[in-house]
């Protein structure tokens, strides 16, 4: 565990923040041309920043595009605090509507896909689609002071970059809602190997417990990643709280580096735990608790996906992880992504773009 350490906010002077405003230009695409109203916005950026603190310009300032999507990376320096901002970036996440959204073709747009691939002792891999309406996505890496080094999925839409292209072009005042990225992981890995993602599923009520402090279902994926080394500690965290679920049902599919994965579902006001039974586990959008028997033909994802991991006995390469999402990817997939539980290396297709691939590594990956 890491020693704790503690962030102090300076105020920046006016010359210190000139020089950084300066150093952004690796960001910037191109350069406009000068004019009395641009120089009027510059003073207005530049008396803006100093209420940023340097680790908080560190971080919007290392925002960079690495795909048209758009996909943006940031890395965050230094602590994060859930403070009113986190508070309020999050209560805005809970009050969207996000029951399943059906188009034309009487199509569930929240249809995501999930399994984990234990099979290789030293290649565990974990790969996810995440099915959604068109949003930009950011792809965090964190390493708080208090906590572990993380890389996560962020779908930044609900941090208010609806359209959020040419993000990088910005001034920093206006990147300020990133700051938030972290309370809102849509899935991701931490140093441990340790990885946890959601997807949406239909009913799944848990009764809130008396005493227990409310979290909601995306900011708990954030308190795993910084805090868990394995399954039974994830599990046990999620079972720490009151999950508010706002508009949506989820379930968690939790993946360590012991090969130990974990369904998590609420059924019926309880929550019931899946463990594996084979060097693999999976999930799309039914609850395994609410049937009986065989989940086969209850959904051609999971059906193929299953098939294939029954086949390769949870040995999947990166690469034949990643050709699994794409024969299991929809119209509406925005990211497609394979977690190297025993590497480190993330691997990122936007768009449906398989041949495309970015790749990406979570350097603290701690030896087991």
């Amino acid at each position: 565990m890491k020693k704790h350490k503690h962030t102090h906010r300076q105020l920046l002077s006016v010359m210190a923040i000139l020089v950084i405003l300066t150093a952004l230009a690796a960001c910037a695409s191109s350069s406009a041309p000068h004019s009395s109203s641009g120089s009027a916005r510059s003073v207005d950026d530049t008396i803006g920043i100093q209420s940023f603190s340097d680790q908080e310009i560190s971080t919007l300032s290392s925002l960079k595009q690495v795909d048209d999507y758009p996909l943006y990376t940031m890395h965050f320096s230094g602590a994060y605090e859930r403070d009113a901002d986190a508070l309020q970036s999050v209560n805005r996440f809970r009050k969207i509507d996000l029951k399943p959204v059906y188009s034309a073709e009487s199509t569930v747009l929240s249809s995501c896909s999930l399994f984990a691939a234990l099979g290789k002792k030293d290649g565990m891999v974990y790969g996810r689609n995440f099915d959604w309406k068109f949003s930009p996505a950011l792809l965090l890496f964190a390493d708080p002071p208090d906590g572990y080094a993380s890389v996560s999925m962020v779908d930044i839409a609900y941090l208010g970059f609806t359209r959020g292209r040419n993000l990088c072009d910005l001034p920093i005042v206006k990147r300020r809602a990133l700051l938030d990225a972290p309370f809102l992981p849509f899935d991701g890995m931490n140093e441990w190997g340790l990885v946890v993602a959601m997807a949406a599923v239909p009913g799944g009520n848990l009764d809130h417990t008396p005493g227990k402090e409310v979290i909601s279902c995306i900011l708990v994926i954030r308190k795993i990643l910084d805090t868990a080394k394995t399954v039974e500690e994830a599990v046990g965290i999620i079972g720490s709280y009151n999950i508010d679920m706002g508009g949506l049902r989820l379930h968690y599919l939790i993946a360590d580096a012991s090969g130990k994965v974990a369904l998590v579902e609420f059924y019926r006001k309880q929550m019931q735990i899946f463990p594996n039974e084979q060097l693999w586990h999976l999930a799309t959008n039914f609850q395994i608790a609410a049937i009986s028997g065989s989940p086969q033909d209850k959904c051609r994802r999971y059906d193929r996906m299953r098939q294939k991991l029954i086949e390769s006995q949870g040995a999947l390469s990166s690469n034949e992880a990643m050709a699994l999402l794409e024969s299991v990817s929809k119209w509406n997939t925005e990211w497609s992504i394979v977690y190297g539980m025993s590497t480190g290396l993330v691997t990122v297709a936007m768009d449906r773009k398989f041949g495309k691939e970015h790749s990406f590594h979570l350097g603290h990956l701690t030896k087991k």
